[in-house]
């Protein structure tokens, strides 16, 4: 598996620096333009997953990790648990 994981690294040697923006989805949901209008401050919004689910990492519409939601110091986090493969 290592080996085969440097391989794949290599083959992508030229694309190693580029930098692109991960984003981090606890969730979603849908809601009708008057109840976004009518949100307020204390407003909870409930999402498409329970706690213990975790979030998802994404570069653009594609989820490309999993993981759950730390604290490091006064900064919060992504400690992953599981590379999503088949990634179409």
């Amino acid at each position: 598996m290592q080996e085969e994981n440097e391989k794949i690294i290599e083959s992508w040697r030229d694309f190693l620096g580029l930098g692109v923006t991960l984003s981090v989805e606890l969730g979603c949901t849908k809601l009708a333009v008057r109840d976004i209008l009518e949100l307020k401050d204390s407003s909870i919004i409930k999402l498409s997953r329970s706690t213990g689910e975790g979030v998802d990492v994404r570069v653009g519409d594609k989820s490309l990790l999993r993981g759950e939601i730390i604290v490091i110091e006064d900064r919060a986090g992504v400690r992953i648990n599981e590379i999503i493969t088949g990634i179409k």
